[in-house]
């Protein structure tokens, strides 16, 4: 099978020079929005993220759409999402940044829309033994254009700080080699050897501050499998998704969680309130470490690639 693909081929480049280590913060040149929009599930839609249809009674937290659009007044501007789903067909992600390009002038090559991959959400997508949620996609839609039309309405002068953090407990490369040369999927794990490759810790982090140094956004990213539920069989933004609520509700401002490289990464053994303790700390502690940036432009790139699906 061949296709083509071009969404998520964008990275937004915040093209920046590093402030001089002088105690000085740097001149707030850019402005930055963030706001986010609450997706409604209930308990009568396929949750996704299992072989199988899976079945929610009740939710933990919110299920979000969350946006933070940065300018450099003159030289761009862009709007960086982050989705409380698993993942989302290009029909429906092209329809949201179409929205969002004719409402309010960001270009389309410029809006970047991130899945934080929950495994704990309403179906947005065609996968193994079922299907999308029609209701909760329109709802989807309609989260990402309100979240980044709300953002932008709200810009204001802030400076970009940066961190590159780390978080090295939470996940594992959970390709493990087992004692009969097997490697473990899922199943029992107790002749484990050692796992087959590596696994990232890096924990970026982006802090967008007030000049009177209130902050207004901060994004991180981390690469761990979205999987996990405070209460049993419940819809959940998962651990990192309730650790973005928990940042905000304790230091203000909006979090927003991006899903990174995490196929054969997961947690195997950290309990849920652990992981999500250990999330804010590592980004807590990347955010007091935070150094000034200032930035020259705005930019992205996107484009379409072939890709081939392999048959067995």
């Amino acid at each position: 099978m061949r296709s083509l693909l071009r969404w998520l081929i964008l990275a937004p480049l915040l093209s920046c020079t590093s402030t001089p280590s002088t105690g000085v913060a740097a001149t707030p040149r850019v402005r930055v929005g963030a706001a986010s929009a609450d997706l409604e599930g209930d308990d009568s839609m396929v949750i996704a993220g299992g072989i199988h249809p899976g079945k929610s009674i009740g939710q933990e937290g919110r299920l979000r759409a969350i946006a933070v659009v940065v300018e450099k007044p003159g030289a761009g501007r862009c709007a960086i999402v982050a989705c409380d789903v698993l993942m989302v067909n290009r029909d429906l992600l092209d329809e949201a940044a179409t929205r969002i390009e004719k409402a309010i002038g960001i270009p389309f090559a410029n809006i970047l829309i991130n899945c934080t991959h929950t495994h704990h959400a309403p179906s947005t997508c065609d996968v193994h033994a079922y299907g999308r949620d029609m209701k909760f996609c329109r709802r989807l839609v309609d989260g990402i254009d309100k979240a980044v039309q709300d953002a932008n309405a709200n810009l204001a002068d802030a400076e970009l700080s940066y961190r590159l953090g780390h978080e090295s407990s939470v996940g594992q490369n959970s390709r493990l080699l087992l004692k009969d040369n097997t490697i473990f999927w899922i199943g029992d794990k107790t002749d484990a050897v050692r796992p087959t490759g590596p696994f990232d810790p890096e924990l970026p982090v982006l802090a967008f501050r007030s000049p009177d140094q209130k902050l207004r956004a901060a994004i991180f990213n981390h690469s761990t499998h979205t999987i996990g539920t405070g209460k049993p069989g419940v819809r959940s933004p998962s651990f990192y998704g309730m650790a973005t609520q928990e940042l905000e509700a304790e230091l203000g401002g909006t979090f927003e969680f991006l899903e990174g490289a995490s196929g054969s990464t997961h947690n195997l053994g950290v309990p849920f309130p652990e992981m999500v303790l250990r999330i804010k700390a590592a980004v807590k502690e990347a955010l007091e470490k935070t150094e000034p940036h200032a930035v020259d432009r705005i930019a992205a790139i996107k484009r379409e690639f072939a890709y081939r699906v392999r048959k067995i």
